[in-house]
């Protein structure tokens, strides 16, 4: 089971903006990087939807492109995110936004039984090499998981 297949079953309809998808997939097989080969045939596979962003120049978070516009996307379609970067979920929170990031999900896919423990062990593993998270983070999380369990 690949990881978009949880969070598809988690939270059904996934979509990306067309910043991320320039950013991760198309400027990623420019410079022929695996991942984003993969990740073209994931959206596809999982009809995962590319919507485009207006532009609002009176809008200045201080964010990237992609983390800006996941935020726009979710006010307008007044739906919840899934974002890593901490200072973008601070401000989607401050949008009242319902914010998810990749060890929030984990956790919520394990508790809804959608990954057993192997699952989830695998997944976490992967996240802590692509996210380089803190020791704190990563004691926060299996603690929680370990709370869960019991």
């Amino acid at each position: 089971m690949d990881w978009i297949k949880v969070l598809k079953e988690l939270y059904e309809d996934l979509i990306i903006t067309s910043s991320l998808h320039q950013e991760v997939i198309l400027n990623g097989k420019f410079k022929g990087k695996p991942d984003a080969f993969i990740g073209e045939k994931l959206i596809k596979k999982y009809d995962i939807k590319i919507h485009d962003v207006e532009k609002n120049s009176e809008v200045e978070m201080g964010l990237g492109e992609g983390e800006t516009d996941t935020i726009l996307n979710a006010i307008k379609l007044k739906c919840s995110c899934l974002i890593d970067d901490k200072k973008a979920i601070r401000i989607a929170e401050s949008f009242d936004l319902q914010v998810f990031s990749v060890p929030i999900s984990l956790l919520d896919a394990f508790k809804h039984q959608k990954i057993n423990d192997g699952k989830f062990e695998k997944f976490f593993q992967k996240w802590i090499i692509a996210a380089h998270p803190s020791y704190e983070d990563i004691f926060l999380i299996k603690k929680s998981k370990e709370l869960m369990s019991e």
